[in-house]
């Protein structure tokens, strides 16, 4: 602004407008991080799940191995995001919401059908639940960055 007490010209207003569109952009995105590693540890884990699902229905053991495994994943995922608090708190939104609900319908399906329809295990079936549940968390993720 040229004077004190006055209100800044226009072109002072869109520098000025522009400098606080470029901080609400970074703030913005740096919230996007912590509910994008939400969705990426969500991948990692479901698909280790529907794994684990259908080595413990086929052989009848492992089950500890998939609790340790799943337990292992959660853990650092846990202890991550206590590095990222302020942005965590401002991240999670109604469009994470909505994302994260979709992600557990979608699982408690898979997890239904495979209990359902193949009690025994079935490998192929399996590894295509553990393949939609990654891109579903990774498509989630981006989604998250992206806004």
């Amino acid at each position: 602004m040229t004077r004190q007490n006055s209100s800044p010209s226009a072109a002072e207003a869109r520098e000025l407008l522009a400098r606080a569109e470029g901080i609400g952009s970074t703030a913005t995105s740096a919230a996007g991080w912590p509910t994008a590693m939400v969705f990426n540890s969500l991948a990692i884990i479901g698909s280790m799940m529907m794994i684990g699902f259908h080595i413990v229905a086929h052989t009848g053991y492992g089950a500890p191995l998939l609790a340790m495994s799943v337990a292992a994943w959660a853990m650092i995922t846990a202890f991550t995001w206590t590095f990222m608090l302020r942005t965590t708190k401002a991240g999670f939104s109604k469009r994470f919401a909505t994302s994260l609900i979709a992600y557990f319908v979608l699982y408690v399906a898979a997890i239904a059908t495979g209990a359902l329809a193949f009690a025994n295990g079935s490998l192929v079936y399996y590894i295509s639940a553990a393949v939609i549940l990654a891109a579903t968390g990774v498509a989630a993720a981006f989604r998250e960055l992206r806004a």
